[in-house]
């Protein structure tokens, strides 16, 4: 037992330790600062798998099918910061099928900041009001709802890595005789985050403004450069994310199925996030929940992943989550989850990926690991 609650510790004492590690060269990706973040992503993945085997009788036969939906958005600004993430996977096989939901959504208010000017204080402290959904067909499901404070801020730096994306593609084939300066790179950035540009106008905006570098070979860009531009506009790459939040709230907890229960809640929240090259991604958190009533009974759930865009337009993916319980599902009792995950994706044509997935997964009382191997269809709504 105390074996599994120091892990849970250990976990989210690294995650604070990440914070501390230096990023980036002469111009990091994390010292872009936009007015204002704006993302919305909804992402949709299914598979299917049939297979009969040998045998004349139904011995070898399965089917089994798949289909995950992964939402994110946030809207931050000096004043304010309003977040929801929410995933649904559903499966189905011989045996039946199984539903998993997890969500949350928040608010938050910058003390010290001023709406009209955006002026506001060095330490981003904040007031935060937050809702929780987690359930499956397994467990049941559960709804929290808390507030209190914080500290921390994130921001959406996606444009400067898109930026140096472009000119080191442009390096790369010859219509860029230099690197451009870090004040040309961050005013790329700032047309990119352009949020009522077309992607059309930004491809132009872009064209003007590095002609005024006198560094395009010939003195004007060619059809390759131009093209370079607009597939990475196209692309939908990956959201970048920088900064980091420590959250303390307090309010209730109430399991809605199989049994209604209502219950004080304190939880304590974690989360890193770092963007260490123009095409990587680092993200990590880590939540504690405890009941006030009875703190003996407690939810840990930690997660690391990271993403890289390769070249030919492949995305890699590697993930890793714990889940620990002690008394929080059923009282008296321990259970610990792990899953690790990693994929490869290659875009096929407009918004529409296909991706191999490898994962494992091992819970309490299982006599094995379980190894799964997947071909996903994969979208990106918006």
């Amino acid at each position: 037992m105390k074996r599994i609650m120091q892990r849970g510790v250990l976990l989210a004492f690294l995650v604070c330790l990440l914070s501390a590690v230096a990023l980036g060269s002469t111009l990091s990706v994390c010292s872009y600062e936009p007015p204002e973040s704006r993302i919305s992503d909804l992402v949709i993945l299914g598979s299917f798998n049939w297979y009969d085997g040998p045998y004349a009788d139904d011995r070898n036969r399965a089917i089994s099918a798949s289909l995950v939906g992964d939402y994110r958005a946030m809207i931050s600004s000096a004043a304010f910061e309003q977040a929801v993430d929410a995933r649904t996977e559903i499966r189905a096989d011989d045996n039946g099928w199984t539903a998993d939901l997890s969500g949350s959504g928040s608010l938050s208010s910058f003390f010290g900041a001023d709406s009209m000017t955006g002026a506001r204080f060095s330490g981003d402290l904040f007031g935060v009001g937050a809702v929780g959904v987690s359930g499956s067909t397994r467990t049941g499901l559960e709804v929290d709802l808390t507030g209190g404070v914080g500290a921390g801020r994130f921001r959406d730096v996606t444009p400067l890595a898109q930026a140096i994306w472009i000119q080191n593609e442009l390096l790369d084939l010859g219509e860029l005789l230099a690197p451009v300066t870090d004040d040309t790179l961050l005013e790329l950035a700032q047309i990119l985050g352009g949020i009522e540009m077309t992607d059309a106008e930004k491809v132009v905006a872009l064209v003007d403004r590095l002609a005024t570098t006198e560094l395009i070979a010939g003195g004007d860009l060619g059809v390759r450069g131009s093209l370079a531009i607009e597939d990475l506009l196209s692309s939908g790459d990956e959201t970048r994310l920088c900064g980091r939040d420590i959250q303390a709230r307090l309010g209730v907890s109430a399991t809605v199925y199989p049994e209604f229960s209502l219950a004080s809640t304190g939880i304590l929240r974690l989360r890193y996030a770092a963007v260490p090259d123009p095409v990587s991604q680092f993200d990590s958190g880590a939540e504690v929940k405890i009941r006030l009533v009875h703190p003996e009974q407690m939810n840990i759930q930690a997660n690391i992943s990271y993403v890289r865009r390769l070249p030919d337009g492949w995305m890699a993916r590697a993930e890793y989550r714990v889940i620990a319980n002690r008394g929080w599902t059923l009282p008296g009792t321990t259970d610990v989850s792990h899953a690790a995950s990693g994929s490869l994706t290659t875009q096929i044509f407009n918004a529409v990926g296909l991706s191999l997935v490898g994962s494992a997964q091992y819970h309490t009382g299982d006599e094995e690991i379980t190894l799964t191997l997947a071909l996903y269809m994969e979208t990106d709504l918006f």
